[in-house]
């Protein structure tokens, strides 16, 4: 459930980098680079469940709260990253 999650996250963050790529102060190649690598990660944790002979796509209670944390952290260090590379900007423009 965690990998389709930030699958979609990675989709929803492409397009909408895709029609706000003008805006350069949102960063959001950075969201799609961060929910991405995400992917990336839940595909291989995928390979390996299934390499274990259990089924990667079942479902758990737990499933739900990784995906929100996986969702939360990729926010958040979208967040941070923008605010540091804004701020970075501005100090060089004040110069």
């Amino acid at each position: 459930m965690y990998f389709i999650v930030s699958v979609v996250c990675t989709a929803i963050a492409a397009v909408l980098w895709f029609f706000f790529r003008e805006r350069k102060s949102l960063h959001l190649d950075f969201l799609t680079i961060i929910f991405g690598a995400a992917s990336v990660m839940w595909l291989i944790d995928v390979i390996f469940t299934a390499a274990e002979g259990n089924n990667p796509f079942e479902i758990e209670p737990i499933d739900g709260w990784i995906s929100l944390w996986t969702i939360l952290g990729g926010i958040f260090f979208w967040l941070l990253l923008s605010f540091i590379v804004n701020n970075k900007a501005k100090s060089v423009e004040a110069k």
